[in-house]
Protein backbone atom coordinates (compact mmCIF):
# COMPACT_ATOMS: atom_id res chain seq x y z
CA UNK A 1 0.00 0.00 0.00
CA UNK A 2 3.04 2.26 -0.49
CA UNK A 3 3.63 3.09 3.18
CA UNK A 4 5.36 1.61 6.22
CA UNK A 5 2.92 0.64 8.95
CA UNK A 6 4.01 1.33 12.53
CA UNK A 7 1.16 -0.43 14.35
CA UNK A 8 2.01 -3.01 17.03
CA UNK A 9 1.04 -5.95 14.81
CA UNK A 10 3.53 -4.90 12.13
CA UNK A 11 6.33 -3.41 14.24
CA UNK A 12 6.45 -6.37 16.65
CA UNK A 13 5.41 -9.02 14.08
CA UNK A 14 2.65 -10.13 16.44
CA UNK A 15 0.83 -12.03 13.70
CA UNK A 16 3.87 -14.05 12.59
CA UNK A 17 3.81 -16.30 15.66
CA UNK A 18 0.06 -16.84 15.36
CA UNK A 19 0.45 -17.99 11.75
CA UNK A 20 2.36 -21.06 12.90
CA UNK A 21 0.93 -21.40 16.42
CA UNK A 22 -0.08 -24.62 18.12
CA UNK A 23 -3.52 -25.12 19.62
CA UNK A 24 -4.30 -23.83 23.12
CA UNK A 25 -4.24 -27.42 24.41
CA UNK A 26 -0.43 -27.23 24.00
CA UNK A 27 0.20 -30.49 22.12
CA UNK A 28 3.76 -31.91 21.97
CA UNK A 29 6.09 -30.09 19.57
CA UNK A 30 6.66 -33.33 17.65
CA UNK A 31 2.92 -33.69 17.07
CA UNK A 32 2.68 -30.11 15.78
CA UNK A 33 5.59 -30.76 13.43
CA UNK A 34 3.95 -33.95 12.16
CA UNK A 35 0.57 -32.28 11.51
CA UNK A 36 2.23 -29.27 9.87
CA UNK A 37 4.03 -31.59 7.45
CA UNK A 38 0.80 -33.53 6.84
CA UNK A 39 -1.01 -30.24 6.14
CA UNK A 40 1.61 -29.21 3.60
CA UNK A 41 1.31 -32.54 1.77
CA UNK A 42 -2.49 -32.35 1.90
CA UNK A 43 -2.53 -28.85 0.41
CA UNK A 44 -0.39 -30.06 -2.49
CA UNK A 45 -2.84 -32.94 -3.11
CA UNK A 46 -5.77 -30.54 -2.77
CA UNK A 47 -4.32 -28.23 -5.43
CA UNK A 48 -3.84 -31.16 -7.83
CA UNK A 49 -7.41 -32.34 -7.25
CA UNK A 50 -8.69 -28.79 -7.80
CA UNK A 51 -6.76 -28.51 -11.06
CA UNK A 52 -8.34 -31.80 -12.14
CA UNK A 53 -11.79 -30.49 -11.22
CA UNK A 54 -12.38 -33.35 -8.77
CA UNK A 55 -14.46 -31.50 -6.17
CA UNK A 56 -15.40 -34.62 -4.20
CA UNK A 57 -11.73 -35.51 -3.76
CA UNK A 58 -10.89 -31.94 -2.75
CA UNK A 59 -13.60 -31.99 -0.09
CA UNK A 60 -12.47 -35.40 1.19
CA UNK A 61 -8.85 -34.22 1.49
CA UNK A 62 -9.91 -30.99 3.22
CA UNK A 63 -12.06 -32.84 5.76
CA UNK A 64 -9.25 -35.30 6.52
CA UNK A 65 -6.77 -32.46 6.98
CA UNK A 66 -9.08 -30.38 9.20
CA UNK A 67 -9.74 -33.43 11.36
CA UNK A 68 -6.00 -34.07 11.69
CA UNK A 69 -5.35 -30.40 12.58
CA UNK A 70 -8.08 -30.24 15.24
CA UNK A 71 -6.59 -29.66 18.68
CA UNK A 72 -3.04 -29.58 17.30
CA UNK A 73 -2.62 -26.32 15.37
CA UNK A 74 -4.31 -23.01 16.18
CA UNK A 75 -7.20 -21.60 14.17
CA UNK A 76 -4.80 -18.84 13.09
CA UNK A 77 -2.33 -21.32 11.57
CA UNK A 78 -1.92 -20.49 7.88
CA UNK A 79 -2.30 -24.09 6.71
CA UNK A 80 -5.59 -24.44 8.61
CA UNK A 81 -6.91 -21.14 7.25
CA UNK A 82 -5.98 -22.23 3.73
CA UNK A 83 -7.81 -25.55 4.10
CA UNK A 84 -10.86 -23.84 5.61
CA UNK A 85 -10.94 -21.42 2.67
CA UNK A 86 -10.75 -24.17 0.04
CA UNK A 87 -13.28 -26.39 1.83
CA UNK A 88 -15.74 -23.49 2.08
CA UNK A 89 -15.36 -22.71 -1.63
CA UNK A 90 -15.89 -26.35 -2.65
CA UNK A 91 -18.94 -26.74 -0.42
CA UNK A 92 -20.38 -23.58 -1.99
CA UNK A 93 -19.74 -25.03 -5.44
CA UNK A 94 -21.61 -28.17 -4.35
CA UNK A 95 -24.50 -25.95 -3.14
CA UNK A 96 -23.94 -26.96 0.50
CA UNK A 97 -24.10 -23.36 1.63
CA UNK A 98 -24.86 -23.86 5.33
CA UNK A 99 -21.80 -26.09 5.79
CA UNK A 100 -19.74 -23.68 3.70
CA UNK A 101 -20.84 -20.73 5.84
CA UNK A 102 -19.80 -22.52 9.03
CA UNK A 103 -16.27 -23.05 7.72
CA UNK A 104 -16.11 -19.52 6.29
CA UNK A 105 -16.98 -18.19 9.75
CA UNK A 106 -14.04 -20.08 11.28
CA UNK A 107 -11.77 -18.70 8.57
CA UNK A 108 -12.89 -15.12 9.28
CA UNK A 109 -12.37 -15.59 13.03
CA UNK A 110 -8.79 -16.68 12.31
CA UNK A 111 -8.12 -13.70 10.03
CA UNK A 112 -9.54 -11.30 12.64
CA UNK A 113 -6.89 -12.46 15.11
CA UNK A 114 -4.12 -12.15 12.53
CA UNK A 115 -4.80 -8.89 10.76
CA UNK A 116 -5.50 -5.24 11.45
CA UNK A 117 -9.24 -4.36 11.28
CA UNK A 118 -8.61 -2.48 8.02
CA UNK A 119 -6.56 -5.21 6.34
CA UNK A 120 -7.49 -6.01 2.73
CA UNK A 121 -7.17 -9.79 3.20
CA UNK A 122 -9.59 -9.63 6.11
CA UNK A 123 -11.95 -7.61 3.92
CA UNK A 124 -11.82 -10.21 1.14
CA UNK A 125 -12.39 -13.05 3.63
CA UNK A 126 -15.41 -11.21 5.05
CA UNK A 127 -16.77 -10.69 1.55
CA UNK A 128 -16.53 -14.42 0.70
CA UNK A 129 -18.06 -15.40 4.03
CA UNK A 130 -20.83 -12.82 3.67
CA UNK A 131 -21.78 -14.07 0.21
CA UNK A 132 -21.79 -17.66 1.50
CA UNK A 133 -24.12 -16.75 4.37
CA UNK A 134 -26.32 -14.88 1.89
CA UNK A 135 -26.60 -17.96 -0.34
CA UNK A 136 -27.30 -20.08 2.75
CA UNK A 137 -30.38 -17.94 3.39
CA UNK A 138 -28.88 -16.34 6.50
CA UNK A 139 -29.36 -12.85 5.10
CA UNK A 140 -28.82 -10.85 8.29
CA UNK A 141 -25.43 -12.42 9.05
CA UNK A 142 -24.43 -12.17 5.39
CA UNK A 143 -25.43 -8.50 5.25
CA UNK A 144 -23.34 -7.68 8.34
CA UNK A 145 -20.24 -9.29 6.84
CA UNK A 146 -20.74 -7.69 3.44
CA UNK A 147 -21.11 -4.26 5.09
CA UNK A 148 -17.91 -4.77 7.08
CA UNK A 149 -16.07 -5.97 3.97
CA UNK A 150 -17.31 -2.88 2.11
CA UNK A 151 -16.06 -0.62 4.91
CA UNK A 152 -12.59 -2.19 4.77
CA UNK A 153 -12.26 -2.19 0.99
CA UNK A 154 -13.36 1.44 0.79
CA UNK A 155 -10.17 2.14 2.74
CA UNK A 156 -7.83 -0.34 1.04
CA UNK A 157 -9.14 -0.28 -2.54
CA UNK A 158 -11.17 2.92 -2.78
CA UNK A 159 -14.70 3.56 -4.12
CA UNK A 160 -13.78 3.13 -7.80
CA UNK A 161 -12.35 -0.38 -7.61
CA UNK A 162 -14.49 -3.08 -9.26
CA UNK A 163 -14.59 -5.23 -6.10
CA UNK A 164 -15.73 -2.27 -4.00
CA UNK A 165 -18.46 -1.53 -6.54
CA UNK A 166 -19.56 -5.18 -6.47
CA UNK A 167 -19.69 -5.04 -2.68
CA UNK A 168 -21.79 -1.88 -2.81
CA UNK A 169 -24.30 -3.66 -5.07
CA UNK A 170 -24.37 -6.69 -2.77
CA UNK A 171 -24.80 -4.48 0.27
CA UNK A 172 -27.80 -2.76 -1.34
CA UNK A 173 -29.31 -6.06 -2.46
CA UNK A 174 -28.96 -7.78 0.92
CA UNK A 175 -30.34 -4.70 2.67
CA UNK A 176 -33.44 -4.81 0.44
CA UNK A 177 -33.88 -8.56 0.98
CA UNK A 178 -33.45 -8.18 4.73
CA UNK A 179 -36.05 -5.41 4.82
CA UNK A 180 -38.50 -7.54 2.79
CA UNK A 181 -37.84 -10.55 5.03
CA UNK A 182 -38.57 -8.53 8.18
CA UNK A 183 -41.73 -7.04 6.65
CA UNK A 184 -42.96 -10.51 5.65
CA UNK A 185 -42.19 -11.77 9.14
CA UNK A 186 -44.22 -8.94 10.69
CA UNK A 187 -47.11 -9.57 8.27
CA UNK A 188 -47.11 -13.28 9.12
CA UNK A 189 -47.17 -12.54 12.85
CA UNK A 190 -50.02 -10.05 12.36
CA UNK A 191 -51.97 -12.63 10.32
CA UNK A 192 -51.41 -15.30 12.99
CA UNK A 193 -52.60 -12.93 15.71
CA UNK A 194 -55.70 -12.03 13.69
CA UNK A 195 -56.44 -15.72 13.12
CA UNK A 196 -56.09 -16.43 16.84
CA UNK A 197 -58.47 -13.57 17.68
CA UNK A 198 -60.99 -14.78 15.07
CA UNK A 199 -60.76 -18.36 16.36
CA UNK A 200 -61.14 -17.16 19.93
CA UNK A 201 -64.16 -15.02 18.98
CA UNK A 202 -65.80 -17.91 17.10
CA UNK A 203 -65.21 -20.21 20.05
CA UNK A 204 -66.77 -17.70 22.45
CA UNK A 205 -69.77 -17.30 20.15
CA UNK A 206 -70.30 -21.08 20.00
CA UNK A 207 -70.08 -21.32 23.78
CA UNK A 208 -72.71 -18.58 24.12
CA UNK A 209 -75.07 -20.36 21.69
CA UNK A 210 -74.61 -23.62 23.58
CA UNK A 211 -75.38 -21.87 26.87
CA UNK A 212 -78.57 -20.28 25.46
CA UNK A 213 -79.76 -23.64 24.08
CA UNK A 214 -79.41 -25.20 27.50
CA UNK A 215 -81.42 -22.35 29.02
Amino acid sequence: FYFNCSCERCSRSVSDDLMSAAAETKPPAEKVKEVTAFSKESLEKIEKARDAGDHSEVLKLCQECLEKQEGVVANTHLSRLRVLSVASQVLSHLKKFSEAAELAQKMVEGYMKLYHPNNAQLGMALMRAGVTYWHAGQIEEGHKMICEAYRILMITHGPNHSITKDLESMRTQTEMELKMFKENDLNMKAAEKKLQMTTSSSSAEENLKEFLRKQ
